[in-house]
């Protein structure tokens, strides 16, 4: 069940990236569409507001065809000026829409769980101590907060992590502050299997319920940190410790889909999901929308729009190169799966 609600969910933050891109579309004027609810073949179509609206047979997502917008396709000639017709700044709006909704429903998401109160750190302040760890035996508890790293002030805690891992194995002097007294204590980090310093601490976390404003900047911050961790996670899993990926980190993501249980939880992992999906269509590839912006661009610097042949060829190449990494990825992820199974039997 709970994977069936991570699916829907996926879904409709598709169905809201799609939305954008057709009221975007209305709004410049481009109004012969065909809008799909849904993926595959159409069961059911009809028109309404001056546009084709379809229903799929998989009831999963939406996409959206502008009239003018293939250039093999005859012009239907319900408008007199077609979407390529269109001035490359309304072309580029429409573009830009979807990423845009796809990272304002993250940022939303998140301003709605801050103000309906959940779990947020509190800076740089010690929540548990692992015993017979590193920090356990130089005395660290939970309540002290870390000031500084060998003298440098630190304010967040991967900052910390990182200054750690950047020394592990050697000698790494944290000023404490423990209510009012103030502490310097010489530790020694190791790294974890991501990289990360660690010594054996984690961040306490408090319930909070803030305001509007106030929610709207932290949820400002979180989607900040969670856009950097889908970064990262991306580039070790294309790059990896030996360049295979991280092991299992596909199977983890679905995992961890799948395993929610609260609400909570669900938002967040939403909002996440929303801003990496925001993020992917900015890249520049020619079958998204951050290629397709880079093209017009390119267009209107040149006066002219792009051979309609090149296009094509540069949107095959993109789908075959997602193909080929999405196959890169599978094949990763079932040699660490085989590879596992063969520790485990």
């Amino acid at each position: 069940m709970p994977t069936l609600v991570a699916l829907i969910a996926l879904g409709v933050l598709v169905l809201v990236h799609e939305l954008a891109h057709l009221l975007a579309a209305r709004l410049v004027g481009a109004r012969a569409v065909i809008f799909s609810l849904g993926l595959g073949l159409p069961l059911y179509s009809f028109r309404a507001a001056g546009q084709r609206w379809v229903l799929g047979a998989i009831p999963w997502g939406a996409w959206l065809r502008l009239e003018g917008e293939n250039p093999y396709q005859a012009p239907s000639g319900v408008q007199e000026v077609t979407f390529a017709e269109l001035s490359p700044a309304r072309r580029a709006f429409v573009f830009l829409a979807g990423p845009a909704a796809s990272l304002l429903l993250g940022v939303l998401l998140l301003t709605l769980l801050h103000m309906a109160g959940t779990y947020v750190p509190v800076p740089m302040t010690v929540g548990t101590v692992e015993p017979g760890s590193e920090a356990a035996r130089v005395a660290l508890r939970a309540g002290d907060v870390i000031e500084t790293v060998d003298g440098v002030p630190v304010q967040r805690w991967g900052v910390l992590t990182r200054s750690l891992a950047a020394h592990a194995g050697e000698p790494v002097r944290l000023g404490i502050q423990r209510g009012t007294t103030v502490l310097s204590l010489n530790v020694q980090a190791s790294r974890d299997a991501a990289g990360r310093g660690r010594i054996g601490v984690s961040q306490q976390y408090a319930f909070s319920r803030q305001p509007l404003r106030q929610a709207f900047f932290s949820a400002l911050g979180h989607s900040g940190q969670l856009l950097r961790q889908t970064v990262s996670w991306a580039v070790q899993l294309f790059r990896g410790p030996d360049g295979a990926g991280p092991p299992g980190a596909a199977a983890k993501l679905l995992r961890r889909l799948a395993s929610i249980e609260s609400l909570d939880a669900l938002v967040r992992a939403l909002a996440a999901a929303s801003l990496a999906l925001g993020l992917v269509y900015l890249l520049p590839l020619p079958a998204l929308d951050g290629g397709r912006l880079l093209l017009t661009a390119w267009e209107s610097m040149r006066g002219r729009p792009l051979d309609a042949r090149v296009q094509t060829a540069l949107q095959l190449l993109s789908l075959l190169l997602a193909i080929v990494a999405v196959g890169w990825v599978a094949v990763a992820e079932l040699r660490q799966a085989l590879a596992a199974a063969r520790v485990v039997g």
